[in-house]
């Protein structure tokens, strides 16, 4: 069952990579002349990361690029492989390499023996357009990476906010964590958790 991790284990992970993320995006502007604002994103920015029993936990962060470095505007594999190197570059060796994952670069720390994954985190490539924002994916039937343009969530900013303007993280807390449960129990693996905490936001924000 998914259970709350403690503040001081997220705080290290959080600080290590806000620190490695800080250098790749200095690099990027440097090197590539693209600029780049670091957004960590879903339960992670509000302190609700969870866990499955002693199992793992991630983050998840979004590159927001401003513009694309022109040689890379008609490719942007290149770009995705460009930014995965460097991201390697700047991650600690006892971490896996970035992984080419569908719509992120994943980075894997696994325990001692190899025999679990004790830290994952997710990071995305977002480009800044006129239309809204577009998230950098593979799509599975083509094999072709574009950029997708993300899904409005609504009025989520403003009612997360209105929500601790009332007072009552706590229980979207104990909402997130009971929702991921059912999903859970129910072996529902189409609700990831970023969608599961926007309906934890909406269905509290909805009793305010």
């Amino acid at each position: 069952m998914y259970n709350y991790v403690t503040e001081e284990q997220v705080s290290r992970y959080k600080s290590l990579f806000q620190s490695i993320l800080d250098r790749l995006r200095e690099k990027l502007k440097r090197e590539y002349g693209t600029e780049v604002r670091i957004v960590l994103v879903g339960s992670g920015a509000s302190n609700m990361v969870t866990r499955n029993g002693n199992g793992g936990f991630d983050l998840d962060y979004n590159l927001v690029l401003s513009s694309i470095p022109p040689e890379y505007a008609g490719s942007p594999q290149n770009l995705k492989t460009i930014v995965r190197r460097e991201l390697d570059a700047l991650v600690p060796g006892e971490f896996s390499h970035g992984k080419d994952s569908t719509s992120a670069i994943t980075c894997l720390l696994h325990s001692p023996d190899k025999s679990k994954v004790i830290f994952k985190v997710d990071v995305a490539l977002i480009l800044a357009g006129k239309n809204g924002y577009s998230r950098l994916v593979r799509d599975r039937n083509t094999k072709r990476y574009i950029w997708n343009l993300i899904r409005k969530s609504g009025d989520l900013k403003p009612r997360l906010n209105a929500i601790k303007a009332a007072g009552r993280l706590d229980e979207l807390a104990d909402i997130y964590r009971q929702k991921k449960n059912m999903y859970l129990t129910r072996q529902d693996n189409d609700h990831p958790s970023f969608v599961v905490y926007i309906e934890a936001i909406n269905e509290l924000y909805l009793k305010l």
